[in-house]
């Protein structure tokens, strides 16, 4: 559990110090343009060092400065109190306990971030939910991402072939047959996780109750809907072989996990197109939070960072979630006014303006 952070440089926060005085949440309220996701930003960069909003770090530093330094008290069996030096030239520098260490020795930790963006899990096109399965199954499974990075290079290989004038034939096979076998992995190991997340989301909804119908996760192979998980990468060899002549005519690759989706339903209908933002937002943070239960046996979670999560959600499904979360998990809170019916007395409330903060 964090109990302080130290923010230099970073975003619009010129030099912040938060102490939650042995308290285990943190609420920050504040107008639009303040600082209160810069301060979530700081914690995902000094717990996963990254950030969960821009990938260049250099944009995240204010400007004419050369680096951002981040803080954290962490309050375990063994304390911690980890320093994270971002400079512009890329490199960063890492101190656990007064001794320099590597990102590695760190990342049996981690935070999640949910934003008011999470409703469009199941609204966004379907390169959204891949590539959020997809990162919730190399978390999982260490061996998943390196497989997908073979089938993403073996793809590309394809696909630059393709748009030869004189392609060989029993070259794009060679290429197909490993496209079948490393994809058959990946989506074997991705209807795996599915059903995992499904049993736990079932099991959360079940504990607050939220509702009485049943979530069902529905993985959808595109174009290969009559394959069985058995007989799956036979199947995809035979349609990739089968789509050639097609393939060279479109010069790229029909078929295969980069194209395959996944779906919420209850009672059969899909929850992006049957049901309202409201439960759309209330299932999506539902479906982070039962990834984030499936991940505490490879991974410790520190805390939670919702900026803004539940715009949107009725106070009472708000108030169930919220308990499930302050029971489970560390929360820091961002939104921009001040709910007195969600602030308890195990929470420190943070007003901040112009990038200052003020305890209350």
């Amino acid at each position: 559990m964090i109990q302080k952070i130290w923010i230099k440089h970073v975003r619009n926060l010129n030099d912040v110090s938060i102490d939650l005085l042995k308290k285990k949440h943190c609420y920050i309220y504040g107008d639009n343009n303040q600082g209160k996701t810069s301060i979530l930003e700081a914690i995902s960069l000094a717990t996963d060092f990254k950030s969960p909003i821009q990938d260049d770090i250099d944009k995240i530093m204010q400007e004419q400065k050369d680096e951002c330094i981040i803080g954290l008290d962490i309050n375990e069996e063994e304390p911690q109190r980890r320093y994270i030096r971002f400079r512009r030239n890329g490199k960063k520098e890492i101190v656990n306990n007064s001794k320099s260490c590597s990102k590695k020795d760190l990342q049996t930790h981690f935070s999640d971030y949910i934003s008011a963006d999470a409703l469009h899990v199941f609204q966004k096109e379907p390169d959204f939910r891949r590539k959020l399965l997809d990162k919730f199954c190399c978390l999982k499974h260490s061996d998943y991402e390196k497989q997908l990075k073979v089938y993403e290079k073996l793809l590309r290989q394809k696909n630059k072939y393709l748009k030869q004038e004189n392609s060989d034939e029993v070259f794009i096979k060679t290429l197909n047959a490993s496209l079948a076998s490393t994809g058959s992995f990946l989506v074997k190991k991705r209807k795996e996780a599915l059903h995992e997340i499904e049993q736990e989301i079932n099991t959360i909804i079940s504990t607050i109750n939220f509702f009485n119908d049943t979530i069902e996760i529905q993985y959808i192979k595109k174009r290969m809907e009559e394959a069985t998980d058995h007989e799956y990468e036979a199947f995809f060899f035979k349609t990739l072989n089968h789509d050639i002549e097609k393939e060279k005519i479109l010069k790229y690759s029909l078929s295969g996990p980069q194209r395959d989706d996944f779906s919420l339903l209850i009672k059969k209908k899909n929850v992006g197109d049957y049901f309202s933002r409201g439960i759309n937002r209330c299932l999506a943070i539902l479906f982070r939070l039962a990834q984030i239960n499936n991940l505490k046996t490879e991974k410790k979670l520190i805390c939670l960072l919702l900026d803004d999560t539940f715009a949107e959600v009725d106070d009472e499904k708000k108030k169930k979630i919220l308990l499930y979360m302050k029971k489970n998990y560390q929360l820091f809170y961002a939104t921009t006014k001040k709910d007195k019916s969600l602030v308890a007395n195990n929470e420190q409330v943070i007003a901040i303006h112009d990038g200052k903060i003020s305890y209350e």
